[in-house]
């Protein structure tokens, strides 16, 4: 760099607010940014005045990992408290990976799901506590793709068993297995399957012991339930024939529904295997469905519906709401984010992440089934000094106008709203805005590119813009 590029920076950290720092670093980064689409505008909630941060040692990002993590009385291995730092679980991966990528894939993520046997011994060889859960869906049968006007025609539906992809769709089916509208079954006509009857004793049973044979043939910690909320709530008219667009008699029954088969399936399940359902974005204010039977969830559209399309603020808080309810439960989060890559919208998510973050939650920012990496994932954060609230709105600055969680290592901001804040952060602590340089796919050696990291500028006043979040540290990691 330049010494005359070197005084610019200088100048423009000091005296500019975080909007305009950002387009010059962004220059510098050679990295895009998300563009924010507001979609609403609502109330701000009231809050307290903002307490001063405290201050702890900071505790490095990755912790040490025991050579025999199980649970109690079980043999599946244990989610990792993720208390301190940031814990990523990534969706899938491909088995198209180097023995590069299989390494750092084992070293960086705790865990995964659809994935065949023989790469979940190679990612086990690197790291025996590689968590690994099993696909299916949780209230449908997966068929055929679907071709032109909703027409089952293409290719077969596979799922993993063992080293094998089969067919989903078993020989013989039982009409009794389907859920039906004037005497039809119902065709997914996005992803081709059929809606099934959960209640239904002989789906329960075949389910079931398919599900428990896979568990077992795969080498899995547990099963992954795609899909599994009341089915309206995916579009109703994604469906042949079409589901009522509200009905609360219908959400309520097929509540009912997924919270009995989640107490059916656990009663099988016991402590051998974990049981966590994506539940999709789960914004859905009328939905009554309890959660709280599983081991946890996916969140599938974390923060946003993905990356430069946001949600309300008012959804905003009730994700995080619903999702606080569980994590203050211990019960397991995985947070998924599609992005593009744009900064903007990865630190909104990891914000986000960090408001919500209890001892099992995870967080993945997914562009691609290889394996993926960004330098906001190794920010020296430390743990939180703010316990997790009933409320996310106990997080509000109203001084500032945006969500606030001090951790041991830094101060997280996030700005859910339509407006820019403007924050002045004060003079009794210095604070080092975060803003990461790089990330995506791991190269195929597994070594992730120097030019992949966090620059850190001191700040004492940021314009925290629309739909963005800052990462604040006190101490930059060198």
């Amino acid at each position: 760099m330049s010494a005359v590029r070197g005084v610019l920076i200088f100048i423009m950290v000091i005296v500019l607010p975080i909007s305009i720092l950002l387009l010059s670093i962004e220059f510098i980064c050679h990295s895009s940014s998300g563009t924010a689409i507001s979609t609403g505008s609502s109330e701000e909630p009231s809050g307290t005045n903002y307490g001063s941060e405290s201050s702890a040692k900071i505790s490095q990002i990755r912790p040490s990992r025991k050579e025999n993590a199980r649970t109690e009385n079980s043999s599946k291995r244990s989610f990792p408290d993720t208390t301190e730092g940031i814990f990523v679980f990534n969706d899938q991966l491909s088995e198209e990976m180097s023995e590069g990528q299989i390494k750092f894939a084992a070293t960086h993520y705790f865990g995964s799901q659809k994935l065949v046997r023989s790469l979940t011994r190679k990612l086990r060889e690197y790291n025996p506590n590689f968590i690994v859960l099993h696909y299916r869906l949780g209230i449908g049968l997966g068929y055929r793709r679907t071709l032109g006007d909703c027409e089952p025609a293409g290719d077969y539906i596979m799922i993993v068993e063992g080293d094998q992809w089969i067919q989903e769709w078993p020989e013989d089916v039982e009409e009794s297995w389907f859920y039906h509208i004037n005497g039809s079954r119902v065709l997914n006509c996005v992803w081709g399957w059929y809606l099934v009857d959960l209640d239904d004793e002989g789906w329960r049973s075949y389910w079931a012991n398919e599900v428990l044979r896979q568990l077992k043939e795969n080498e899995n910690d547990g099963v992954f339930v795609d899909s599994f909320s009341v089915p309206n709530y995916l579009g109703p008219h994604c469906f042949n024939p079409p589901l009522p667009e509200l009905d609360i008699e219908f959400e309520r029954e097929w509540a009912k529904k997924l919270e009995s088969f989640t107490e059916y399936m656990k009663g099988l399940l016991g402590d051998e295997y974990y049981w966590i359902p994506n539940v999709g974005a789960w914004i859905t204010l009328r939905d009554p469905t309890n959660y709280l039977g599983a081991d946890g969830v996916m969140i599938e559209g974390f923060s946003m519906w993905r990356e430069g399309v946001y949600f309300y603020p008012e959804d905003w808080k009730l994700q995080m709401n619903r999702i606080l309810n569980l994590s203050r439960k211990g019960k397991i989060i995985i947070a998924q984010t599609y992005v593009d890559g744009g900064v903007d919208a990865r630190l909104f998510a990891l914000g986000s992440y960090l408001l919500i973050k209890g001892k099992h939650t995870y967080i993945n920012l997914e562009t691609s089934l290889l394996p993926e990496w960004f330098p906001e994932y190794e920010l020296p954060i430390g743990h939180p000094i703010d316990p997790l609230p009933e409320n996310i709105d106990q997080f509000y600055v109203e001084e500032w106008g945006v969500y606030a969680r001090r951790y041991s290592g830094g101060l997280v901001l996030v700005n859910p709203f339509q407006g820019s804040r403007h924050i002045c952060l004060g003079s009794e602590k210095k604070y080092y805005i975060a803003y990461p340089c790089g990330g995506g796919v791991v190269p195929e050696d597994g070594k992730v590119p120097s030019s992949w990291r966090i620059k850190y500028y001191e700040v004492k006043q940021i314009d925290l813009p629309p739909h963005s979040a800052a990462i604040l540290i006190y101490r930059p990691k060198a």
